[in-house]
């Protein structure tokens, strides 16, 4: 509505229009009359009606990556997620027949299948699916955004598949390779047979077998994260949905009085640190980790395997221990109970239901039924 104002210089009242944005502010025009103040309300009622019933379609491609990116870095994904994430976009915008000033909305199926087919067939059919993955995100949180609507114009169908099954090595593999991780060699150690003493490597190993942590849990721990009178571990993951979460899981007797140790030992050289486990070399957590468990498994003579093996091994002995599948489950964290199966290398409710079916006695091949069936009719 029109309102009307007192001039402080000339002490006349002034009428001036006002209406208020969508943004929630307020825009105000004077004028020389009420009927041109409410006139032009109504103009500029019309101009916003009509501006919010046509649709906002034309944010370009590379626009709509840029702000998607920066969304989920904010959102605080994981930085190895991030990475990836923004390594299939780059490629994306790079691809032949892609536009990226132009709208997204214009980028067709047939230019995005045909990037995607490319992805299959220099590398593998697994990878061209997380690409895929990473496109449709991108379109389904820009419609969340309202930079977006409608169904997504690059659903391409998944690509087969052929994954090879993770190596997760054996209980005696891994004791294996724990009697010998503290001896680390060095440049004189093939001549001398002196290793130098990492005796903080075992315990490393012990509490990814103990607590079925994921790498970055492990490595990022810190000392406020041990409740050792309560006999508990408090660990981080940022996997989930809505940012970063910690969950509280038991701390056995062994693992509990094995880290006392550690922590007392590695007092002595870095007594400041806030972290559990340091790496010697730098006097900060470790970053990586991936060449010291290389070094570690052909130093102890057994098939290399990473850390993240270490969980499908944890739940692989407590799967052979008969422990409930929901307990495994929250030992490992999962929200899915189908992501837990898949942890699980053993066909337990399989073999049970067989025993049950067929027993144990011996099995007639199909000829000797048939030959005992014909002696019987004759």
């Amino acid at each position: 509505m029109p309102i009307q104002r007192k001039n402080k210089t000339t002490e006349k009242k002034e009428w001036f229009a006002r209406i208020t944005l969508p943004n929630g502010k307020q825009k105000e025009k004077k004028t020389t009359t009420k009927k041109e103040a409410l006139d032009w309300e109504c103009m500029m009622r019309q101009r916003l009606s009509e501006l919010s019933t046509t649709p906002t379609l034309s944010i370009s491609l590379h626009s709509l990556t840029t702000r998607h990116l920066e969304a989920q870095l904010a959102k605080g994904i994981s930085p190895r997620w991030f990475q990836d994430k923004k390594m299939v976009l780059k490629e994306l915008l790079n691809a032949s027949g892609v536009k990226p000033l132009e709208p997204a909305v214009n980028l067709d199926h047939e230019t995005v299948r045909k990037f995607l087919d490319q992805i299959a067939s220099l590398k593998s059919g697994h990878r061209a699916n997380r690409y895929r993955r990473h496109i449709l995100r991108m379109w389904a949180w820009g419609c969340k955004a309202g930079l977006t609507k409608g169904d997504c114009p690059w659903e391409v169908e998944r690509y087969k598949e052929i994954r090879n099954p993770r190596y997760i090595p054996t209980e005696d593999d891994f004791w294996k390779l724990y009697e010998s991780a503290d001896h680390v060699s060095d440049g004189s150690t093939h001549s001398t047979g002196i290793y130098q003493l990492e005796p903080h490597r075992k315990t490393l190993l012990l509490t990814f077998l103990h607590t079925a942590g994921r790498k970055s849990e492990i490595l990022n721990l810190k000392k406020e994260d041990l409740d050792f009178s309560a006999r508990k571990i408090r660990l981080w993951t940022a996997k989930r949905d809505g940012g970063v979460e910690y969950d509280w899981i038991p701390m056995t007797q062994i693992l509990h009085d094995e880290l006392i140790k550690h922590l007392a030992r590695q007092k002595v050289n870095f007594p400041f640190t806030e972290y559990v486990f340091v790496n010697p070399a730098t006097g900060r957590n470790y970053s990586s980790v991936n060449k010291m468990m290389e070094r570690m498994c052909k130093q102890a003579g057994v098939k290399p395997f990473g850390f993240h093996a270490i969980r499908h091994l944890t739940a692989s002995i407590l799967d052979n221990k008969m422990v409930p599948m929901a307990d495994i489950q929250a030992i490992l964290r999962h929200k899915s109970p189908e992501t837990t199966a898949r942890y699980i290398h053993s066909i337990r409710g399989a073999k049970v239901a067989l025993d049950e079916v067929f027993g144990t006695g011996k099995v007639i091949p199909l000829k000797s039924k048939r030959k005992a069936s014909a002696k019987a009719k004759a």
